[in-house]
């Protein structure tokens, strides 16, 4: 998690101030607006479980996860396909992983290279750990 900035805790602290009831609580359906808060960089999540037994909002900050984003313009089994070459996976472990062939690996692995603008995989595998730290 991280620290929020300043212009982010006072649009929050502003869009509470306008959800506040005369009880002093905030109704959890009234929360999904803070959400829109979020900057593209940050990640806000609502806990409405807590949210709602302490009868204030509970909200959690983060950072996206960078890979999540690195890998955000793949489909799903083309990500699954990235995410285990990441993990230094062959494509003949990644097919067997995956349940289909060598040469659908090949072509996945050829495809996630050329959308995400890497000409090996050492260069995604690089990009991913630089995302993680």
């Amino acid at each position: 998690m991280t620290k929020l900035d300043d212009k982010t805790v006072n649009r929050l602290k502003q869009a509470l101030d306008a959800l506040e009831t005369p009880d002093g609580c905030v109704p959890v359906a009234a929360l999904g607006p803070l959400g829109e808060l979020a900057d593209s960089d940050r990640q806000l999540t609502i806990d409405y479980a807590a949210s709602a037994a302490l009868g204030a909002p509970v909200i959690l900050a983060g950072a996206e996860d960078g890979v999540a984003t690195l890998l955000a313009p793949l489909s799903p089994r083309r990500r699954a396909v990235a995410e285990a070459v990441i993990r230094g996976l062959s494509n003949k472990q990644i097919a067997r992983e995956l349940e289909i062939s060598p040469a659908t690996v090949k072509d996945h692995v050829h495809a996630v290279l050329t959308t995400l603008g890497f000409s090996s995989r050492a260069g995604l595998i690089a990009a991913a750990l630089s995302r993680e730290s």
